[in-house]
C-alpha cells in the first residue's frame, strides 16, 4: 500500500524479483511513478482506492496475499492498514515503515514487522564516515537547520 517514493521503489524491486505485486494507491500522481511496462504486462497491478479500507484490500486480492507492506508516509495510516491485514485478513507477513520510535514499539508488539526509515538512513550515513575520512584530509562538518 502506497506508491510514493518508498512504495513505488519497493514495488519495482519486488516485481523485478519475479513476484506479482498489487499496489493500492489513491493518488494518481503517485501511481505515475510505477513502471508502466510492468503494469501493462500484468506483472504489477494497481487498485485506485484508499488502501486502509477492507474493500480496497479485498479488491487487491489480500485473501491470496503472502505479504502486505504498508509504505505510505503516514504512520497512523500504515498502522491501521497493517493491523487490518494482520488481524482481519490473516496475512502471515505484514510489514510497515514508520517514522516515530513509539509507533514502532506499538506495531512490533502487534506482530507487525517494522522498519524505522530515520534509523536506517542515519546508520547508513554514519557507516560511510570512516570510509569518507580515509579518502579526504578535511574533517566532516555537520550543519544545523
Amino acid at each position: 500500500m502506497g506508491a510514493g517514493n518508498l512504495g513505488s521503489s519497493l514495488a519495482r524491486k519486488i516485481s523485478g524479483m519475479g513476484h506479482r505485486v498489487t499496489v493500492i494507491e489513491n493518488d494518481p500522481r503517485a501511481v505515475s511513478q510505477l513502471p508502466r511496462g510492468r503494469i501493462e504486462s500484468g506483472a504489477m497491478s494497481v487498485v485506485h482506492r484508499d488502501g486502509s479500507t477492507g474493500a480496497a484490500m479485498i479488491e487487491a486480492g489480500i485473501a491470496e496475499a503472502d505479504v502486505f507492506i504498508a509504505a505510505t508516509g503516514k504512520d497512523s495510516l500504515n498502522g491501521l492498514a497493517a493491523q487490518r491485514a494482520k488481524t482481519i485478513f490473516r496475512v502471515d507477513q505484514v510489514l510497515t515503515a514508520v517514522k516515530e520510535e513509539s509507533t514502532r514499539s506499538l506495531y512490533d508488539s502487534l506482530g507487525i514487522i517494522t522498519i524505522d526509515k530515520t534509523s536506517i538512513a542515519s546508520e547508513q550515513l554514519a557507516g560511510l564516515l570512516p570510509e569518507m575520512q580515509e579518502n579526504q584530509e578535511t574533517p566532516v562538518k555537520q550543519t544545523e537547520q
